[in-house]
């Protein structure tokens, strides 16, 4: 009986990991687009549409021109009805939290017109960019929403996939900012 509830739970764990792995067959969703910037957003490579493209050069001189303050950064896409869940998520950490952490929601869609479209239907009030898979590549993001955090001197301390909830992004952000 362990023995199936084991077999049993794996199988669960490899279709919640799959489901947002962007590895299935199926085409991605298409949906929306119109960016939130905020002062604190990074402003790398142009704009093209109004959303701006972010890439490891990018994020390295972010972190660097935030030094003194965490950020939090969540790779997610239009398609992954888990990202959308942690979207909500998201939005309550920027009007609760914005000024103690930066908040950036990266998307790793395939194409800009995707998330352009999403964002048309869904605008997001917290900074949202466009990346691509060499970014997620250097943070090992094997499946989305990940949450990568870096601390105040631009150091990566924490990445794993995952919706989070509210009250523990809240909670991380206070911990970061002590």
């Amino acid at each position: 009986m362990i023995k199936m509830w084991r077999i049993f739970a794996l199988a669960i764990f490899v279709l919640v990991m799959g489901a947002c792995s962007g590895e299935s067959g199926t085409a991605p969703e298409k949906s929306g687009a119109a960016s939130a910037e905020t002062s604190a957003a990074p402003s790398h490579a142009p704009a093209q549409d109004g959303i701006p493209f972010l890439d490891e050069a990018g994020l390295d001189k972010y972190l660097k021109d935030n030094a003194g303050r965490p950020t939090m950064l969540f790779f997610w896409a239009t398609w992954c009805p888990s990202c959308k869940q942690e979207i909500p998520e998201l939005v309550a950490l920027q009007e609760s939290h914005g000024d103690k952490v930066n908040i950036i929601a990266l998307s790793v869609d395939e194409n800009r017109e995707a998330l352009e479209k999403y964002l048309e239907k869904k605008p997001m009030d917290l900074p949202v960019y466009w990346g691509d898979q060499n970014l997620a590549r250097k943070f090992r993001v094997e499946a989305i929403p990940t949450l990568v955090i870096f601390d105040k001197t631009g150091k990566q301390i924490f990445g794993q996939a995952g919706v989070y909830p509210h009250s523990m992004l809240g909670a991380m952000a206070d911990k970061l900012n002590q």
